[in-house]
């Protein structure tokens, strides 16, 4: 754009991929003329030769500069916004469809979303599409397909709205969205290796892993012009998904919640594990009841009817994966070993009964480890898990808030039996007592001090961050909680001359926020208080079972086989079912339960948070 014969730079960079669409393409870039804003350049690349695409570029006369490129061949929309943003000009990107309509304000409200100063450089802004079909659904089947795409859009523009977009949630990013080229570029772009929507959800995980902040523009609307036959798109993704998934696993290394998919053959419940192995030895026989499901749907428009065929999709889906030369014994490779972390506070004689939840005494912790030695465990730290380096029996130790009883009482039990352990400091409390708790009522207790902990990491133990001063993260604002996780990383590190790379979140309090701010102070592994095994969950949202003075060696033993405390699982359903008077889990235990963190907070890294539109098996 020129302003007195001096070239303007234009704030944003608008690319749309097409191919063999010259008609609705046309359209598209008619509407960008309207736009309220014109400070921008458009840059079509097309996939591929294409003669009527290459007549509207000579023809077409536009109010904002525009530029086409045509790809030697058609290499898939990945490669073509690939193509289009490295010759952008401008330090913003977004994405457009050949087949979508933007409102008239449309790069005003992508822009009106990065003014504030306050705002993260490399935000990702995402803007709303409302899919606008170009005929009624001809079958019942169609229109709940709709309605299930529509709802999972709106539920899942909540949850970036209210900063509750958990990792692990597919966040697709490609349509609709800016974000600065710089960080674009450092992502590596698109992986042109992937199609259909695998494309956008990929670079949305990585953005996600990376913790990237997404912020929701409702008003920065796309009419996206939908000409697809919906249940025919569904099955080509199906057939796909498998072999995606595995590809995305294997060589990417992803964790997010298809990749759980494929965990269901050996890592789900047995009734999981039943109907996924039905779905791999029986793939003709599920076929067959997903049509009679369809064909029930279409006619009745039940919604029973209509879950039956989506769940029946195992069939294709597992077709897929076999199809990539998997067997189900090769599919163990995909998971991890379900190693349980175990989570302990303080090794001393718990002088209240409140203080059971959380304390373990001398003697009884000294026996559990031994039984432990028995029964033929190693115990490794976090990354040696993650990395897949560690015996088949392991368990992984860690002990919060870095009481001084660590040094003189858990220490010497642990090197005994030559066991590895990971400690979780409060960085600004080193050598001091237990403030937060001291605010709850408890009496003040010693932590590690400096020498303590220099001598500890000598000998072995690794130390993590259990931030600055023990808050719980999820009510700080957004500065103070990336100065808690990010500068107690740097004093440790400091501290002790070597990086630290795991954090525990102070009672249990971690959600999406958190767990993106921990992303970004480069955390490698997140501990929470959930409790249950890991297999492939968020390494930054791993779960742990307490272990505390109420254990006995039955009770320690399933905490081993399962990660969980079955009796709190037991008080929990006994308050569903109304036949347990119900402490609640967010003001008092109930006495002589454990609870999953001794301050009482659930946290944990599932909040119950809606799925975005992809496969459901």
């Amino acid at each position: 754009m020129e302003d007195g014969g001096n070239l303007v730079p234009v704030k944003c960079s608008v690319i749309i991929p097409t191919y063999r669409r010259a008609g609705l393409l046309a359209e598209t870039l008619d509407a960008l003329g309207h736009q309220t804003n014109l400070n921008f350049e458009v840059i079509v690349v097309s996939d591929g030769e294409d003669a009527q695409t290459r007549v509207l570029a000579e023809t077409y006369r536009a109010a904002y500069p525009l530029r086409w490129i045509f790809n030697p061949e058609n290499r898939g929309q990945a490669s073509a916004r690939n193509t289009g943003a490295n010759a952008a000009t401008s330090d913003l990107l977004l994405f457009l469809d050949d087949d979508t309509t933007p409102v008239p304000d449309w790069i005003e409200q992508h822009l009106r979303h990065r003014v504030s100063p306050d705002e993260a450089s490399d935000l990702v802004v995402l803007g709303k599409v409302v899919h606008q079909c170009s005929q009624p659904p001809r079958s019942h089947t169609e229109r709940l397909m709709r309605e299930m795409r529509d709802r999972c859009l709106e539920q899942f523009e909540a949850a970036v709205a209210s900063k509750r977009l958990e990792f692990g949630r597919m966040v697709a990013c490609g349509l609709n969205v800016s974000l600065p080229r710089a960080t674009f570029l450092a992502m590596g772009g698109f992986d042109s290796s992937l199609d259909y929507v695998n494309e956008d959800s990929d670079l949305g995980a990585r953005l996600h892993e990376r913790g990237v902040q997404f912020k929701l523009a409702p008003a920065a609307v796309v009419v996206h012009r939908d000409t697809k036959d919906i249940i025919q798109y569904h099955h080509n993704i199906l057939r796909r998904s498998g072999r995606i998934d595995l590809y995305r696993r294997r060589e990417k290394h992803q964790w997010n919640d298809r990749i759980q998919l494929l965990a269901q053959m050996h890592g789900g419940t047995w009734g999981r594990k039943l109907v996924h192995r039905m779905a791999w030895y029986l793939p003709r026989l599920f076929r067959l009841a997903a049509g009679l499901c369809r064909k029930a749907t279409d006619a009745t428009g039940s919604r029973l009817t209509f879950r039956m065929w989506l769940r029946l999709g195992a069939g294709e889906y597992w077709e897929g994966v076999r199809a990539a030369g998997e067997t189900i014994d090769s599919l163990r490779d995909v998971v991890n070993s379900p190693a349980p972390f175990l989570m302990l506070h303080s090794i001393s004689i718990p002088t209240e009964h409140n203080l059971w939840s959380f304390y373990l005494s001398p003697g009884k912790f000294s026996r559990f480890v031994s039984r432990l030695k028995i029964s033929g465990y190693s115990a490794v730290l976090p990354q040696e898990w993650l990395g897949g380096t560690c015996p088949a029996r392991s368990v992984i130790f860690t002990f919060d808030d870095a009481y001084d009883d660590f040094y003189t009482e858990a220490f010497p039990v642990l090197e005994n039996h030559n066991f590895k352990a990971t400690v979780f400091v409060v960085a600004d409390r080193i050598g001091q007592t237990n403030l937060w708790d001291q605010a709850k009522g408890f009496r003040p207790r010693s932590l590690l001090s400096l020498a303590q902990m220099r001598d500890l990491q000598r000998r072995g133990v690794q130390f993590g961050s259990h931030t600055l001063t023990h808050p719980l993260l999820t009510t700080l604002s957004d500065k103070d909680l990336d100065c808690e996780v990010r500068d107690s990383k740097r004093k440790l590190e400091d501290i002790l001359g070597s990086e630290v790379s795991c954090i525990a979140y102070p009672w249990g309090g971690v959600d999406g926020r958190v767990r993106a701010a921990a992303a970004r102070a480069g955390y490698k592994i997140g501990m929470t208080t959930q409790d249950g095994l890991n297999r492939c969950e968020d390494p930054l949202c791993l779960k742990r079972a307490n272990v505390c003075e109420i254990d006995n060696l039955m009770w320690f033993q399933l905490k081993l086989a399962t990660g969980c405390d079955l009796r709190e699982r037991a008080i929990e359903h006994l308050i569903k079912w109304g036949l347990h008077p119900g402490w609640g889990k967010a003001t008092e235990e109930p006495p002589g339960v454990a609870a999953s963190h001794p301050e009482g907070t659930e946290g944990g890294a599932e909040d119950t948070l809606p799925r975005t539109p992809g496969v459901e098996l």
